[in-house]
């Protein structure tokens, strides 16, 4: 079994300069590794895969990001997809199960997130 997380939405805000609202999209391919581990490679800048312990990780590598730093998550979506078979193993079939969970910003992550009440909510059709 092979698994596949996503996170994917939108960060806006004003930002430094010049001192506009703006916004940016973002998706990235989440890997899970230990909360132990020292072997944690950096993302760069623009990332399309990244290393995290908890969702927490990724949620401060979005709001720390360069000209972005003082804007918030709009809306944002984690999917995670379990993929069961193996085209390698000579099984032709592959079964996938994926669930989706779209964040609200609530608990210790709600500092990463636009108040609820500016949050444009988008439609079924934006997010695929």
């Amino acid at each position: 079994m092979r698994t596949k997380i996503t996170f994917y939405g939108e960060i806006a805000g004003n930002i430094w300069m010049p001192a506009v609202e703006c916004s940016k999209t973002f998706h990235i391919e989440l890997t899970r590794i230990p909360r132990n581990s020292k072997t944690r490679t950096y993302p760069g800048i623009a990332p399309r895969s990244m290393e995290i312990t908890c969702l927490r990780d990724a949620l401060l590598h979005l709001t720390n990001d360069g000209d972005f730093q003082s804007c918030s998550i709009t809306w944002a979506v984690l999917e995670v997809s379990h993929y069961f078979g193996d085209e390698t193993d000579g099984t032709r079939t592959v079964k996938i199960r994926t669930r989706v969970w779209e964040l609200r910003g609530q608990g210790q992550d709600a500092d990463c997130f636009a108040d609820a009440s500016f949050q444009s909510k988008p439609t079924y059709s934006n997010l695929l």
